[in-house]
């Protein structure tokens, strides 16, 4: 079986013996630096003529990556262990900790200020430590702090475990960020990125049984709530434990694979145009990086959302059973939630994916959520409207996809190990400051309809659209530019809109997507 193709013709890697240098070790213009023994790690040899794996070698490698079942995993733990606030928000965790005015909402606030104060110094950390042990410290010492939830018995001590929460959860996503773009293709970012954001959906679908079963506890040392928190927190230990012990910090030190198939791994991601894995700071980075117009504007659109989904997942619970439901009612529907948002992850994904227009779906999905906030907004609640109401909610849950969609968009179209780093923080800043602003638009005062807090997020779904028609425009444009350049270089006509540039020679010479204008294309 041939392993590459190259220049048309197969060639067997065992026949090849290329030299192996990693990313990391090579200099500016790609060529191989020396470096010590210790320091020399498999990679692809860079500045080859585009090596790109076949059909048939590509299909073993993708069902020999595990990576993305470890990250589903560890979201689904995650988001669990997150959503034990809003399932236990009426479950009794207000009343026993005497709880009022803005004192819930600002539980959900305090986590994301945590995050923000942890995600400057995290991030720097993640380029220069092994990835995957940090995470799996960091889950350990996450799954400890939501058992704490259930000894605390007044506001305070909430705020002090949930601020500590939040410092945790800074490294957690940018880790499984960079090991997701260590392993997969920039055209696989869509579907990966959506299949661990449906753990969410998992997570409301688990956490809405667990709810349910747990508030049967009517006696005892230990309240439902209480249950709740340590239940979830002590699978989150064990969890981290596995992590520490077996997940491996790239394709590199991956002890289920060989020199020959590690290479092959890094051989997939040559298309990609952004390297793997480079530690070293590039201050030249950093200052493309607060220059670059689009990555502005993708700051702006994840603030924006996560405003909005901020608050909706703090409040979910609350939002639903002010349209008439019992407690009970309440946990249970958290299955048909977490159903539909598994439903509109996976769609989403498949038709960026199929339609190759992630930006006009995440715009479609987006005015169908507004359609469902308007709803939610203006219509009353009656015995006959509640069931049309709940539907609406679920329409308006449609903004979730603006994550996995955003994200996938980021992940694909910032190129450079630096840039990569510095963009991921300031993103996660801004997934921080939207959930910090996000429950403090629900006002305890607007309950339970919270009339202003919908009429803000109308506002903020027509903002969206309009920085996401930006966004796409400036994609656009830029792959015109780079489309027209080349042709004008040679003589030729310019390439179609999805025809591929370059030869990837410059794949793992860590050039950011401005520098790199031979090869590198936006996706949009």
């Amino acid at each position: 079986m041939s392993l590459f193709k190259r220049n048309s013709a197969a060639v067997s890697i065992t026949e090849t013996k290329p030299s192996i240098q990693h990313a990391e070790n090579a200099n500016e213009d790609g060529s191989p630096r020396a470096s010590k023994e210790k320091d020399v790690q498999p990679a692809a040899v860079t500045g080859c003529d585009g090596q790109i794996v076949d059909e048939e070698t590509a299909k073993y490698l993708d069902s020999s990556i595990v990576i993305d079942a470890e990250t589903n995993t560890q979201i689904k733990r995650m988001a669990i262990d997150k959503g034990t606030l809003a399932a236990s928000s009426v479950m009794g965790i207000q009343t026993d900790n005497k709880l009022h005015g803005q004192q819930y909402a600002l539980l959900g606030t305090i986590l994301y200020i945590g995050i923000l104060i942890g995600e400057l110094p995290v991030n720097q950390l993640i380029q220069r430590v092994r990835v995957a042990k940090f995470l799996g410290s960091i889950i350990i010492c996450w799954g400890i702090l939501v058992c704490c939830h259930a000894a605390c018995h007044d506001w305070s001590s909430l705020m002090a475990v949930r601020f500590l929460l939040g410092l945790c959860e800074a490294g957690v996503q940018p880790c499984l960020m960079t090991l997701t773009a260590m392993y997969y293709r920039r055209v696989e970012h869509p579907t990966i990125i959506s299949y661990w954001y449906c753990q969410q959906g998992v997570q409301l679908m688990v956490s809405g049984l667990l709810s349910f079963a747990l508030l049967h506890i009517k006696r005892g040392p230990v309240k439902s709530w209480q249950a709740l928190f340590i239940l979830c927190g002590g699978l989150s230990i064990c969890w981290g434990t596995a992590v520490l012990l077996f997940l491996p910090d790239s394709p590199m030190k991956a002890k289920c694979w060989d020199d020959e198939r590690k290479t092959l791994i890094l051989e997939r991601l040559r298309v990609n145009e952004q390297g793997v894995q480079n530690r070293h700071f590039k201050s030249e980075h950093l200052r493309e990086t607060l220059k670059d117009p689009v990555v502005w504007t993708y700051l702006v659109l994840q603030l924006a959302s996560f405003i909005i989904v901020g608050g909706l997942a703090v409040f979910a619970n609350i939002i639903v059973k002010g349209l008439g439901f019992t407690t009970y009612q309440t946990q249970l529907l958290n299955l048909a939630q977490g159903a539909w948002s598994i439903l509109i992850y996976i769609g989403s994904a498949w038709m960026a994916r199929s339609l190759n227009q992630t930006i006009l779906i995440m715009i479609a999905f987006m005015t169908v959520a507004l359609i469902g906030t308007i709803v939610l907004d203006v219509v009353p609640v009656t015995h006959h409207t509640a069931a049309g109401l709940l539907i609406a909610f679920y329409l308006a849950n449609c903004c979730i996809v603006s994550g996995n969609l955003l994200w996938s968009l980021v992940t694909r179209n910032i190129a450079g190990q630096t840039k990569k780093t510095t963009v991921f923080t300031l993103m996660f800043v801004a997934f921080a400051l939207g959930n910090i602003i996000g429950p403090q638009v629900f006002r305890s005062t607007d309950s339970p309809r919270y009339h202003n807090a919908f009429a803000g997020h109308i506002a903020l779904y027509a903002f969206f659209i309009v920085m996401s028609i930006v966004l796409r425009i400036l994609l656009m444009r830029r792959n015109s530019q780079r489309k027209t350049a080349l042709a004008a270089a040679d003589g030729s006509t310019p390439p179609a809109e999805d025809a591929v540039i370059g030869n990837h020679r410059d794949a793992f010479s860590d050039l950011t997507d401005l520098q790199n204008t031979q090869a590198f294309l936006y996706m949009y």
